[in-house]
């Protein structure tokens, strides 16, 4: 006697070279439990499915009082024109076929657990996990240490919804899961879980998801992988393990980039086709004190549909909403120098509802490209993240009012200023007014008391007024002003002076003035033509050039003249007195001026 799958499925008995199955009507827990300690598989435990039809080729079977083996039994065959037995065969599952795993093997010792129940890898619920023995006992039977806590779970859940709903396990630390006393699946709804357990541990680069200098993360901090023995194959598995294609060879010198403590005590040599890079972990303690360094041949990328805001994706996948943490919304924001999140929200899909993305990160993952992702459907939408750099403030006048706010594509009033938060409002005031768009309200300003959603949190972290926005509603009360003091108006720069009607201006007048003069000389040598004589002109001319006067008087005759006691006479009676004649070259003088 057998079943079908080692430890459990179709009860089969092979006969005189014949083999078939055993009719489920005659078939009882008794002989169930027997069958399970016959084939060293533990204890019965209740099947969840089993098959409606079957090579039905035993009726029955009869062990006696003293019988402990069922093949020691009276055996009834079916007859063909037998209508008894409904064709339905006996189904049995052992505990022996039960056993535990962590849902990505590179990540050791923790993440979300399934057990095989029935050939089939199912989540266990929360309440199933809380039990310290039931924790310890999967623990332990990884060889993970005890069990630290749950963790949520993420990913696509089963599309039949079939989880462990009930575990029963002792404190014995040498007991596996298949001696549990009761290992119930259901699909009854649960919320499923994750187990951390002391032995966790797991590799991660530095700086990016697939480059840098090879970290362990474990539960005393972390620790360097050493180069000695982590050769091309083992960093092929790595990059495998964390989603990043294969190993990419390079001859680059990379320095060390970060300040190293300690190395992982263990190093790493792979044979074929091991499942994870920690089934390459030896017990031999590495001498070589350098660092592994790998470069993988894809690095995920992080994105928003709408540049600071919209979808996450991942490669151009989304992201499903389910577990998703605001914690991991700012490293989405930050990865795109965005700034932090904001808000929140899951939406329907863009481009449907196809596997995409589940995520899970840890305290230590810097950027959502390390954290933990698996592809599937999902029950719920996807995520849709506002970053701060695409929030836009403005109020209902130039330079204040009613304070405006939009984040979620539509201008929302914000909730009055907390009396605590006064003093941080009265230092951001410039800051915020630098962000307040010109553009005026169309709305009404009046300051009603309106049901608002929308505040502004300031604390001594939050100094960024877009990074202060947050979603919380405050009840009917009047919104939130501010005052912006207007800046002196510049004043507009001085008019150009034409410089052509200055030209034009002075040759005019140096004209006039050219013809003034002409106009004076012609005038003056017409009254100086009809004012001399004819004697006159026979006289001798004395001129006057220059103010400068010839001697007109012998100096013998004028001396002559003093010793006489001559009187002389004014200037000009002695020249009238001595006939002489001038003449005067206004020209010629105004020439001198």
């Amino acid at each position: 006697m057998r079943l079908t799958n080692s430890c459990w499925g179709k009860v089969r008995i092979h006969v005189e070279e014949k083999e078939g199955d055993m009719c489920a009507d005659t078939w009882t827990e008794d002989k169930s439990v027997k069958l399970c300690e016959k084939l060293n598989c533990g204890t019965p435990i209740k099947a969840h499915n089993s098959p409606k039809d079957g090579d039905i080729l035993f009726k029955s079977l009869h062990p006696t009082n003293q019988t402990t083996d069922l093949t020691q039994s009276i055996f009834v065959k079916n007859q063909d024109n037998d209508k008894s037995c409904k064709q339905k065969p006996a189904y049995v599952v052992c505990s022996g076929s039960v056993k535990p795993r962590f849902s990505i093997p590179s990540y050791k010792c923790f993440g979300n657990v399934e057990v095989e129940y029935e050939g089939k890898w199912i989540p266990v619920c929360e309440d199933a996990l809380k039990d310290t023995n039931n924790g310890n006992t999967i623990c332990q039977e990884l060889k993970c240490g005890d069990a630290v806590e749950t963790l949520p779970y993420f990913g696509p859940a089963p599309a039949d919804k079939l989880a462990i709903s009930n575990l029963n396990c002792t404190a014995n630390a040498n007991s596996p899961l298949s001696a549990c006393s009761s290992v119930t699946a259901s699909t009854a709804a649960c919320k499923h879980s994750g187990l951390r357990c002391s032995e966790w541990r797991t590799m991660v680069p530095d700086k990016k998801a697939c480059s840098g200098t090879v970290l362990v993360h474990w539960r005393q901090g972390l620790s360097a992988v050493s180069r000695e023995n982590f050769n091309e194959t083992e960093k092929e598995k790595l990059c495998q393990d964390m989603d990043c294609g294969g190993y990419q060879s390079t001859n680059k010198i990379h320095p060390q980039t970060i300040e190293i403590d300690s190395f992982w005590n263990k190093s790493f040599s792979c044979g074929e086709n091991p499942g994870s890079i920690w089934e390459c972990e030896n017990k031999t303690t590495p001498s070589r004190k350098e660092p592994v360094f790998i470069e993988c041949k894809k690095e995920p990328s992080v994105s928003l549909s709408q540049g600071c805001r919209g979808e996450v994706r991942i490669d151009g996948v989304p992201v499903c909403a389910s577990n998703w943490d605001l914690s991991y919304a700012h490293k989405v924001c930050q990865e795109n120098l965005c700034g932090n999140a904001v808000f929140i929200e899951s939406k329907a899909p863009s481009k449907g509802s196809g596997n995409i993305y589940h995520v899970s990160c840890e305290k230590y993952h810097s950027i959502i490209g390390q954290c933990r992702r698996t592809k599937g459907k999902c029950d719920k939408n996807v995520v849709f993240i506002t970053c701060s750099e695409s929030v836009k403030l403005r109020t209902t006048e130039k330079h204040g009012g009613v304070l405006y706010v939009n984040y979620r594509d539509k201008w929302e009033r914000v909730c009055p200023f907390r009396a605590e938060e006064k003093e941080y409002v009265q230092n951001l005031t410039a800051k915020l007014c630098e962000e307040i768009n010109n553009e005026t309200h169309s709305g009404s300003t009046e300051d009603k008391q309106v049901s608002l959603e929308t505040t502004l949190e300031f604390t001594d972290v939050t100094m960024d007024v877009k990074r202060s926005v947050k979603q919380r509603s405050c009840g009917n009360v009047s919104p939130a002003e501010i005052l912006c003091y207007e800046p002196p108006p510049t004043p507009p720069p001085p008019p150009s002076t034409p410089i052509a009607p200055i030209i034009v201006g002075v040759g005019f007048l140096l004209v006039v003035v050219i013809l003034i003069l002409v106009f004076l000389r012609f005038y003056l040598k017409r009254a100086r033509k009809s004012n001399v004589s004819p004697r006159m002109l026979q006289d001798k001319e004395m001129e006057f050039e220059s103010g400068e006067y010839e001697d007109v008087m012998n100096k013998e005759n004028e001396m002559e003249d003093l010793s006489h006691g001559t009187l002389l006479l004014p200037p000009a009676d002695y020249l009238k007195a001595h006939n002489f004649n001038f003449t005067v070259d206004l020209n010629r003088d105004i020439k001198h001026i």
